[in-house]
């Protein structure tokens, strides 16, 4: 049951991967997409800016030479010579609906044409042009009729010509593609007397090369563009592949710390066997009863092989996996200190302070957690030591009336206030460490045994004065 669901945990654990490279890839492209789209908003402005100045003046100068006409000079008497002479049959065929719109169309083709061959516009924008000290030979130009309809009583108006929402309609100029950015001057006549016409025109004006300039003139901007789409694309590269490669090397770690602790197993479980054994054979031959150093070693292979355990599983460091009872917290720590006075016999000075009264709190904690934790932080002590005398105090006292604090003080080379974060982290160690012997798991255990049981831990200096470790337990009254 277990392993089924370590297997569900894991797969969950590769789904929750998966998900997150998934939305990581999204969030490029989106981020991408925003750059390019961003650029062709720029674009756009640019676009209806270029050549503002200019177009208002033509505008001006344009509308001011056909104030009395249409379209362009001349333009009116050209249409209403037309039309006048066919309202007439028109309103006599305005009931037949077919005969009728028939009309209406060769009206209109023969309007456009009228125009077309007629038209005085060309010469009037290089005048507009030259008054403007500018070059019509740099230009291209659209002069269009967008929409021409008749009246028959001054209210509803009949179609003859719509090219409003399509192309056509081009009376002069050489433009072959027209757009809303080139518009300069857009004007809709009509009189709403009887047998009178609605006419709408517009004037379209671009520059030879237009996009070029555009895009030269943005150049500041295209090139900081680009250059800031790029480095994204490189951040990302950089990010994945090291997210690919962190991925790998913690799978490769995970399998060689799994493959290690395995080996133990079986070693441990043999001396624990023999011990009980030597036990039985030295109390049967010599009846002695205090076997003082064997206790140690019992106690030493009992706590290796539950730590063996729980490195299999490091999620084993759970509130649900924690076995939490009430204990005499003072006499625990005895008995650890005790074990870690006897490992470092000769190499190291280890000592216990408290104060009075404490022997009697009680606290609720798992007594083998306990024991790992208080290991590793001396046993961190005195392996990163380079002093002459390696020296740790373990002090229990009251830290207010409802708490008490285990603090844990060394000589030891210390820990720089950069790596105080990152040293509790899994398989990190810090930057004056690299040189000594370990997997950067000491620390994380300890943060993971406080976490479980909700206790704080403080680091209270840093450099190289040493550790000093504060962890601070309610007690239970």
């Amino acid at each position: 049951m277990k392993r089924i669901t370590d297997r569900f945990l894991f797969e969950n654990k590769s789904d929750q991967i998966r998900i997150i490279q998934w939305l990581a890839v999204i969030g490029f492209i989106v981020l991408i997409a925003l750059q390019i789209r961003l650029i062709f908003s720029v674009y756009e402005i640019e676009q209806l800016e270029f050549l503002k100045k200019e177009k208002e003046e033509l505008k001006h100068s344009y509308e001011k030479s056909i104030i009395n006409d249409l379209i362009f000079p001349g333009g009116k008497s050209i249409i209403d010579s037309i039309l006048n002479s066919n309202y007439a049959s028109l309103k006599k065929i305005q009931q037949n609906p077919g005969e009728f719109d028939k009309a209406l169309e060769e009206i209109g083709r023969n309007v456009l044409s009228t125009l077309k061959t007629k038209t005085t516009f060309g010469k009037l924008l290089r005048s507009m042009m030259k008054e403007q000290g500018l070059n019509d030979e740099e230009y291209e130009f659209a002069l269009c009729i967008e929409r021409l309809s008749i009246t028959f009583d001054g209210r509803h108006y009949y179609e003859i010509l719509n090219f409003a929402d399509k192309e056509g309609g081009i009376i002069d100029g050489n433009l072959a593609a027209i757009g809303r950015e080139n518009v300069v001057s857009g004007i809709t006549v009509t009189v709403p007397d009887p047998n009178s016409a609605l006419v709408g025109s517009k004037l379209y004006i671009k520059k030879y090369n237009q996009t070029k300039n555009i895009l030269f003139k943005m150049l500041p901007v295209l090139s900081l563009a680009i250059i800031s789409i790029l480095v994204i694309i490189v951040i990302f590269g950089i990010t994945w592949r090291n997210w690919i490669r962190q991925k790998k090397l913690n799978e490769i770690s995970g399998d060689f710390f799994n493959s290690i602790t395995h080996e133990f197993k079986t070693p441990l479980t043999t001396i624990g066997v023999s011990i009980k054994n030597m036990k039985v054979d030295l109390k049967e031959k010599f009846a002695l009863d205090n076997y003082r150093s064997l206790d140690v070693i019992t106690r030493q292979v009992f706590r290796l092989d539950r730590l063996v355990n729980q490195a299999l599983e490091v999620s084993s460091f759970s509130p649900e996996s924690a076995l939490l009872q009430l204990h005499y917290i003072l006499s625990d720590i005895h008995d650890i200190i005790l074990d870690l006075q006897i490992k470092w016999k000769g190499q190291a000075e280890i000592s216990l302070l408290f104060n009075e009264g404490v022997a009697d709190v009680k606290c609720s904690y798992d007594s083998f957690m306990l024991t790992t934790l208080i290991t590793n932080l001396v046993e961190n002590g005195l392996k990163h030591n380079i002093s002459s005398v390696k020296i740790v105090e373990v002090s229990v006292n009251y830290f207010d009336l409802n708490q008490i604090v285990i603090s844990i003080v060394d000589n030891g080379i210390g820990i720089e206030k950069l790596d105080s974060k990152r040293i509790f982290k899994k398989f990190e160690r810090g930057e004056r460490s690299v040189h000594i012997e370990g997997l950067g798991l000491g620390l994380y255990f300890v943060s993971k045994i406080i976490e479980v049981h909700r206790w704080k831990l403080q680091l209270q200096n840093f450099g190289g004065k040493g550790a000093h470790f504060d962890i601070i337990i309610p007690m239970i009254k």
